[in-house]
């Protein structure tokens, strides 16, 4: 499944985003009570955003606003909630988000689209070794987007590494999604107890959490440890609860990919000036 404006030229996707942020700064500038301040606070008029270069007028939305402004995001009333998803809390105390019904078809969207990206398909099983509990946004994720792509999801969590094996054993999962040092204890536990890893049915593994590659894509010391021992083909995969999206690698290996349909992206330099 290859999303129609992926193939777009960059100006007719310019354009397809331009007409998308214009929706999108009247609906908050409507809804939001923190982005209504901001934009009165900097004397700024959404009619004169016009185009992606324009973005550079609103100032940027830092962590720390959205810890002191929390509850000022929402733009729904109460009753149209949903799901309550928190940051993992890595960098500081976690952060709540609510998703609508409509916020929950697009991270199924987004996460059946990344994953097909991966070489997924309907006819894998995946083992899904994260958390779909706890309030955390990407099990979930990762739950509705094989969901819609119709693919079969073993929902076994995280750790417990003799259970992931027993149901590796039992399911026969094609593909699996893991926390990379994660696998490394499988590893060692297959080594432990004589398991034939090697020659098991799971052939990939998206990673989340950590990275696996350097800066020129070959794997990370992590990323090594795991296809020394282990012949499955990892894939990459970047994403935060704030942004409500993923940047996966395909068969290449060389990096993420974009969707222009759910982001807009903007490279800054430490000072917030663009690069």
């Amino acid at each position: 499944m290859l999303p129609e404006i992926e193939t777009k030229s960059s100006k007719e996707i310019e354009q397809f985003q331009e007409k998308k942020l214009a929706d999108l700064l009247s609906y908050v500038n409507t809804h939001s009570k923190f982005y209504q301040s901001r934009f009165k606070e900097n004397n700024i008029d959404i009619s004169t955003i016009k185009t992606i270069q324009d973005l550079q007028k609103v100032p940027v939305t830092s962590k720390d606003d959205l810890y002191n402004n929390n509850q000022d995001f929402i733009c729904v009333t109460p009753d149209k909630i949903i799901d309550y998803v928190t940051t993992s809390g890595t960098l500081g105390d976690p952060l709540t988000f609510v998703l609508t019904d409509k916020d929950l078809d697009r991270l199924a969207y987004n996460e059946h689209i990344s994953l097909a990206c991966a070489g997924g398909s309907k006819n894998d099983i995946y083992q899904l070794m994260t958390t779909i509990d706890r309030r955390f946004m990407a099990g979930m994720a990762y739950f509705l987007g094989l969901k819609q792509m119709g693919a079969g999801v073993v929902r076994v969590g995280n750790g417990m590494p003799e259970f992931q094996w027993d149901t590796i054993k039992r399911l026969k999962p094609t593909i699996a999604i893991a926390v990379p040092s994660f696998l490394l204890k499988l590893i060692e536990f297959a080594e432990q107890n004589n398991i034939d890893y090697k020659n098991c049915s799971i052939k990939k593994v998206v990673c989340i959490g950590e990275p696996i590659r350097n800066e020129d894509f070959s794997y990370n010391t992590l990323g090594k440890r795991i296809t020394d021992k282990w012949p499955v083909q990892l894939f990459s995969t970047y994403a935060s609860t704030e942004m409500g999206a993923a940047f996966t690698e395909c068969e290449a290996g060389k990096g993420g990919h974009h969707h222009p349909e759910l982001l807009i992206i903007e490279f800054l330099d430490d000072n917030n000036n663009p690069i």
